[in-house]
């Protein structure tokens, strides 16, 4: 047979002596676009999520901020009203002064002191006491009317004498 440098051997394609992808200079340079351009979207994406997250930060801050600054207005506005109560509390306790009552009653009322003989002294005994009246039928379940009118008036009898 013809030696010839063309012929192979087989039923094998013939190897190839160089590799396509690693030569190929355009393949390179695309691939390794691609794989910048996979890198920057990753950044563009962290960065975007880690200034979200700043900008809720700093949205809660300013809010914690102003309900501060309505709790300390609302500090103010109670402190204020409290002594406002406590100079009315003692604007009353000055009125209920016996003093201030009686200038009162003599100059705006035209009131005056009585005389001697306009004063009436009534005697209390020492004992008095108040009367409280047992309702004999409270053993009873349900007692009728006219047990418990004649308890009412037994009851009101004894109290007179």
């Amino acid at each position: 047979m013809l030696d010839n440098k063309q012929y192979i051997h087989g039923t094998a394609a013939r190897k190839l002596e160089y590799d396509v992808y690693k030569e190929n200079k355009v393949l390179k340079s695309k691939k390794k676009q691609r794989n910048n351009n996979k890198v920057k979207i990753k950044y563009v994406l962290v960065l975007l999520f880690i200034s979200t997250l700043a900008g809720f930060v700093a949205y809660r801050y300013a809010k914690i901020t102003e309900l501060n600054y309505i709790i300390n207005q609302q500090i103010v506005e109670y402190n204020e009203i409290r002594e406002e109560n406590k100079n009315i509390e003692l604007d009353i306790k000055n009125s209920i002064d016996l003093n201030n009552i009686r200038e009162v009653a003599k100059t705006k009322l035209g009131m005056q002191e009585p005389d001697r003989h306009q004063i009436t002294y009534i005697s209390i005994p020492r004992d008095d006491s108040t009367v409280v009246l047992d309702d004999e039928n409270q053993n009873k379940e349900n007692p009728g009317v006219l047990d418990t009118l004649v308890g009412k008036i037994k009851s009101v009898s004894s109290f007179i004498h």
